[in-house]
């Protein structure tokens, strides 16, 4: 049986910061346990590479054990994590995170439970998306249903009359229509004859 250590994270030397490898090997080494081997992955830039994690998977054999501050720090997701989970509870490797002997089995069921909320809450939130865009193409639609079928007034008509008796410039300084609305005016009244 051999003991394993797994860090993850940055390069910042505060201790205080959690995502950092200076704290999480000083967390480890309080521990005062003698590990077969460190495995440290640095994360530099948005590069999340886990190329040591991969490396401590095929060293491991059943019946080892791996201590990691944070077992979340292990992944970059939950499906990952749920995962890799499976596959150490399959090894039957135990986990030690913050002191205290972890099942994996129970781990992996609380992430399995966590990446299934997730999913439920995106589903919701498509949902939602679809129902505000169904909204939203049906007030458009009855927006333009709504300008066809604008009624005509009697004012509509003498200004058709008057574009019919003269030209767009002369009925356009008359009424202050723009040219685009008079022509608009004019397809409306003669669809309508």
């Amino acid at each position: 049986m051999s003991m394993y250590a797994y860090i993850a994270g940055t390069t910042n030397d505060d201790i205080n910061d959690n995502g950092s490898i200076a704290c999480q090997l000083d967390f480890l080494q309080q521990t005062n346990v003698d590990y077969d081997a460190y495995f440290i992955d640095t994360f530099i830039g948005a590069s999340r590479a886990r190329f040591q994690l991969q490396k401590l998977l095929m060293v491991v054999k059943p019946g080892d054990m791996i201590d990691v501050m944070d077992v979340s720090n292990m992944t970059s997701n939950i499906r990952e994590l749920s995962s890799l989970l499976y596959y150490l509870d399959d090894l039957q490797i135990t986990i030690y995170s913050d002191n205290v002997e972890l099942d994996v089995g129970s781990i992996r069921d609380q992430f399995t439970i966590a990446m299934m909320c997730r999913a439920e809450k995106l589903t919701m939130m498509q949902l939602d998306f679809n129902r505000k865009k169904k909204c939203h193409l049906k007030r458009q639609i009855d927006l333009r249903k709504s300008k066809k079928n604008k009624q005509l007034t009697q004012k509509d008509y003498e200004i058709y009359d008057m574009l019919m008796g003269s030209d767009y410039r002369t009925t356009q300084q008359a009424t202050g229509l723009s040219r685009s609305t008079l022509y608009r005016l004019k397809k409306r009244i003669q669809k309508r004859k």
